[in-house]
């Protein structure tokens, strides 16, 4: 016995699409794209104090770190 189409088409069901991706699903993607952007941005403009003297302290020069460790 056949089985009867369910698709519009009749075409037995091997043309039907998937469903499209619920409403939330798109808005939670869109902000955490705009959260990434925003980041990645703030990064450039504000830059930041990166490098070996971030943990060492700003009035301290490097070789008196370098002095106590070794």
């Amino acid at each position: 016995m056949t089985h009867p189409a369910t698709s519009r088409g009749g075409d037995g069901g091997r043309g039907e699409t998937p469903p499209d991706m619920p409403g939330w699903v798109k808005v939670a993607a869109l902000v955490v794209l705009v959260m990434a952007v925003v980041l990645v941005v703030i990064m450039f403009v504000v830059g930041g104090d990166h490098g070996p003297r971030l943990h060492t302290g700003a009035a301290e020069p490097i070789g008196a770190f370098t002095s106590m460790v070794g």
